[in-house]
């Protein structure tokens, strides 16, 4: 699995994805990946919804890695 448009954070990977809504709102998702000690990359969350809509793609983006860094931040992967 490739980690290419990733940000490492701590020991892990994320990547935000943004998208404008019909309603003219942006929303975003997150992915988050484990890369193993032997190389080989798992993904911990994927496609991951983040919470509320957003007036701006930027605004959408700071708020969705802020929401990844807090994931990571609490290991609460299985709960993502």
């Amino acid at each position: 699995m490739d980690l290419n448009g990733f940000t490492r954070y701590r020991s892990y990977f994320y990547r935000v994805s943004a998208s404008y809504s019909p309603a003219g709102e942006w929303r975003c998702t997150i992915d988050i990946r484990e890369q193993r000690s032997d190389g080989v990359v798992e993904a911990l969350v994927s496609h991951k919804n983040v919470p509320g809509s957003f007036p701006s793609e930027d605004l959408a983006r700071v708020a969705a890695s802020a929401y990844a860094r807090v994931i990571i931040d609490e290991e609460k992967f299985s709960e993502a």
